[in-house]
């Protein structure tokens, strides 16, 4: 199969995983120890549900027909600050992911931006959490 053929399946992965990282923030976020660290949570949740809404808009350019997200359940165990120390590792993996597929896209313009996008949230909230857990 080849790459754009594959990209719907790939896309439906991915708006998945961004709803859920959404609500995982937005869960995170009530349990913030403080004003500031609520604000940064809200904040990396906005950024993953409009990458969800990029994603699934491309879906729907590709295959013509809605996605439908699966279901969203939350089962991360631990502490705010184990969960979020296992975020930093998950966010630097999704970016690799993310650019592998930038650069993977050519000269399709949307898909880049939209890996871009979500390439680049996923950096910056790596980063904002271990300026969290310091």
């Amino acid at each position: 199969m080849n790459k754009i053929s594959n990209m719907p399946r790939k896309l439906g992965e991915y708006i998945n995983s961004e709803l859920h990282d959404a609500q995982l923030y937005k869960a995170l976020s009530r349990s913030a120890p403080n004003d500031r660290d609520k604000e940064i949570l809200e904040e990396f949740s906005d950024d993953c549900s409009d990458n969800a809404q990029e994603f699934t808009k491309l879906y729907k350019l590709m295959t013509g027909t809605a996605f439908v997200p699966a279901p969203t359940h939350l089962s991360e165990n631990g502490s705010y600050r184990n969960i979020l120390r296992s975020r930093i590792r998950e966010e630097i993996r999704l970016s690799k992911k993310y650019r592998r597929e930038y650069l993977s896209c050519g000269d399709r313009l949307p898909l880049k931006r939209a890996f871009f996008n979500a390439y680049h949230n996923a950096l910056e909230h790596a980063v904002g959490i271990i300026e969290l857990c310091s």
